[in-house]
């Protein structure tokens, strides 16, 4: 929404997180700031895309790969993947470091704008209080400035363009 109106503006660009800085690519943005523009940045956004993955699998190393679960599964259960040194491969394990007392905000780019999570810890495996604020909400906010002036047909395609998820809107 902010890059199709004319803000060049991309938290991996910004914050320098992960390892972005190691691919050249380029922020796609629009001035036009309506459908049309949100749209074109959507497609020049998937192309760059596309561009950091190629860059990426190019440093990829290459060589040998295991894959030890697929290991333990044909194997079956007498074999020595089933064994205790290797159970909890490609498992989801339980929390076991405690959250230390105190408050964060971190902030990623997603598909749909900046993705935050605001996390506060009491020395406990679970957090106090955890909030995800999706980039949809805040989206959503504009609706009534965009819908001024337009026609009832066109409520669809705006709708479309802002691309928000309703599960995310009911905060």
């Amino acid at each position: 929404m902010l890059r199709a109106s004319g803000v060049k503006w991309d938290l991996r660009k910004v914050d320098h997180y992960e390892c972005y800085d190691d691919f050249d690519w380029e922020v796609q943005w629009d001035t036009a700031g309506d459908c049309y523009a949100r749209y074109l940045v959507r497609i020049r956004e998937m192309r760059e895309s596309v561009k950091i993955i190629r860059q990426a699998l190019k440093g990829l190393p290459g060589g040998a790969f295991e894959n030890l679960e697929t290991k333990r599964m044909a194997a079956g259960k007498k074999s020595e993947w089933d064994g205790f040194d290797y159970q909890y491969i490609a498992k989801k394990v339980a929390p076991t470091f405690k959250i230390p007392k105190g408050e964060i905000y971190a902030r990623v780019e997603s598909g749909k704008g900046e993705l935050g999570i605001y996390l506060i810890g009491n020395d406990h495996v679970f957090p106090w209080r955890w909030k995800i604020r999706p980039a949809d909400f805040n989206n959503l906010q504009v609706l009534p400035e965009i819908l001024r002036g337009v026609k009832v047909a066109d409520l669809v395609v705006v709708l479309g363009s802002i691309d928000i998820i309703m599960g995310s809107v009911d905060r």
